[in-house]
Parts: C-alpha cells; structure tokens; sequence
C-alpha cells in the first residue's frame, strides 16, 4: 500500500511539472495580458486550458496526452485567429467586437447601454475607478473590446497638459535598471550597456558598491538613481 501512494505521488508531481511547464508556455504564446485585459477569444481559451490541464491530476488513469493535445490545439486556435484577426478587419470584428461609445460629445447613449447590457450603475462605476464622480465632467466614454472603459473628460475639467499651457518641456527618458538586489543586470532593456563592468563603473562613480545597492537606474540622459539596502547607509 505504501509503494503504490507512492508511486501515485511520483506519478501527480511529475504530471504536476510537466503541465505546469506546458500551461506557462501557452500563457507565453498567447502574450502578456492582465486577466481583465484579455479580449473574450482570450479568456474563453484560458478557461479551457485550466479545465483541461487538470484532468490528469484528477484521475491518474487519465493519459497526460488528453490535456497536452487539446492545450496545443487550443494555442493553434489562438495563434490562427490572431493571424486572421492581423489580416481581416471584418473577421476581427466578428470575432473581438468593436469599441462602442457609452457616453458621445457628453450625451449618454442609451441605446448602446441596453445593447451591451451595460446598467447605469455599471457606467457609474467604471467612472469612478477613473477618478471620475460625476457623470456631466465626461465628454466621451468607449467601452473597448476587452470590456475596459476609456474616459475623456471633458476640457474645462481635464487636466492642464503643458502644450495647453504653451509650456515646452523636455521629453521623458526611459529609466533602464541596471543593478537589482545587489545583482548586475544587462539583459533587460541595457543593449548599449552591454557589459558587466561598464555597470560596475558607474556604481563606483556613485560611490556605492554593487553588493549594495537594492535598485540602481539610468536614463538616456544620464541621470541615474540609486537605492541602497537597508542597513547599508
């Protein structure tokens, strides 16, 4: 009895691995989306996917290929309808949906809310998580196809941007990590910082050593930040 619990643990650790292993490579494939990002194709592939990939865990009799083939049919469907989605915009649309205007030039459009069954309390919502309390500060609302809401406010209350002000300021850079937790990293976003001891230098020139640094960055401008670990001064 003890050799065969064993055996069976053997059996679902490996499985376990294995379909770990093949689920991360599907959710790699399929691209870097947060879980409310995904499009509806997205997530109804995810959910197969999660169904399906814990069947052999289930029941041990099942063969691990009733999972592995079906997740690779699954990644198939998807990389397919993204290369006919890229190719056809009427199959796209068939497909993804279209971004529909929930509030137009200030105007609530009802019609488009009892279509997508969108209530008011929904719209409400959805304003306030944009920081958005009253519904007469919105000149235009979008519902895009992943079911997020994009808000314009309206001009008298939007925020005042430089080019509205006639302010010219300098364009931002990209801040590129180049120390974390005390490890050198080159491997990100660095290409013109390529190697090990390029980063080692510009540490010592802030006078702190590399074993001591949390988070150390560089911008195309050159300005650098560093974050020491606690307790290293």
């Amino acid at each position: 009895m003890h050799n065969i619990n064993g055996d069976k643990m053997t059996i679902t650790l490996i499985r376990s691995v294995i379909i770990y292993l093949f689920v991360i490579a599907a959710v790699r494939i399929m691209g870097k989306r947060q879980v409310g990002e995904l499009k509806p194709q997205e997530l109804v592939i995810t959910i197969l996917i999660s169904a399906v990939a814990t069947m052999p865990l289930q029941e041990h009799s099942i063969p691990l290929a009733t999972s592995l083939i079906p997740i690779l049919i699954f990644i198939s469907l998807e990389i397919i309808e993204s290369a006919l989605s890229m190719k056809s915009l009427r199959f796209r649309n068939i497909i993804q949906g279209r971004p529909v205007f929930l509030i137009k030039d200030g105007v609530l459009q009802q019609q488009a809310l009892g279509r997508l069954r969108y209530t008011v309390d929904d719209l409400l919502d959805a304003l306030r998580q944009k920081d958005i309390f009253n519904i007469d500060d919105v000149q235009n609302a979008v519902v895009e196809t992943n079911g997020t809401l994009t808000v314009q406010a309206k001009a008298d209350v939007a925020p005042i941007t430089p080019k509205a002000a006639g302010i010219t300021v300098p364009e931002k850079s990209v801040a590129i990590p180049l120390v974390m937790d005390g490890k050198l990293i080159n491997e990100y976003f660095a290409d013109d910082i390529s190697t090990d001891n390029k980063i080692e230098v510009i540490a010592a020139a802030l006078g702190v050593k590399v074993e001591d640094v949390m988070l150390l960055t560089l911008d195309s401008n050159g300005k650098t930040n560093v974050i020491k670990k606690e307790g290293k001064g």
